[in-house]
């Protein structure tokens, strides 16, 4: 997607406002260039002209739920959140239905409806969701495998934000030991975990383990810094 968005101006003038034959790669990759444009009423008109496009597709078709999917990230950037959900569940339900309920493709549409969910502030609807995802992926990653990482703190987060912080703590745990078994125990990428995990216990009101969790983070900033001046 990043390396066409140069050719913005060509793809669009390739899609006339009534072409009889509008092919869905076409379509749907001008949708994609104009919503990193942050044209987003353009980037919705292509997606719903792409869907159109698909349109005596008998058979399931895993372009319909890419493009329910696209078409979902444009009403929610258009502050249009009913119409999100809707594109949103469709396109799961219509990947699951192609490829499983327990595919990793279903895992993006999972992820994409939690995310609505939590900026909606249903943090209850947004948590099984991601809560799945998690499970899907360590079904074929494994449990130890650093991808796990995002999702471990993102359910931290939801989990924080509810004020279940029993629940919520064995993520943080979990993305920080996941972290230092997969880049090593000083590794620069570990200071954001660290840090996340401090602020939580700040907010369980364990200010003590919060300042050891701190420093912990700064012995990996201080190595990191005296390897840079040394080079």
């Amino acid at each position: 997607m990043y390396a066409v968005i140069l050719v913005l101006g060509l793809i669009l003038a390739a899609v006339p406002v009534k072409a009889e034959t509008e092919s869905w790669e076409t379509l749907n990759t001008a949708g994609m260039l104009a919503y990193k444009e942050r044209n987003f009423s353009m980037a919705q008109e292509m997606f719903y002209r792409a869907l159109d496009a698909l349109g005596g597709t008998t058979e399931p078709d895993p372009r319909i739920a890419t493009t329910l999917n696209n078409l979902g990230a444009t009403h929610e950037a258009l502050g249009e959140y009913e119409q999100a959900e809707l594109r949103y569940r469709h396109a799961l339900t219509t990947i699951e239905s192609i490829q499983g309920p327990d595919h990793p493709d279903v895992v993006v549409g999972l992820n994409n409806l939690a995310s609505l969910y939590f900026s909606q502030k249903a943090f209850d609807k947004a948590e099984p969701l991601w809560q799945r995802g998690l499970s899907i992926s360590e079904r074929f990653l494994g449990d130890a495998h650093p991808h796990l990482i995002q999702t471990l703190l993102t359910l931290g987060l939801v989990t924080q934000v509810q004020k279940k912080f029993d629940r919520a703590e064995p993520y943080f745990i979990r993305a920080i030991q996941i972290g230092k078994e997969s880049l090593g125990p000083d590794h620069p990428s570990l200071i954001p975990l660290y840090e996340r995990y401090a602020s939580f216990l700040r907010q369980a009101d364990r200010d003590e383990e919060a300042r050891v969790v701190d420093r912990q983070a700064e012995a990996i900033r201080a190595t990191t810094s005296g390897s840079d001046s040394r080079e």
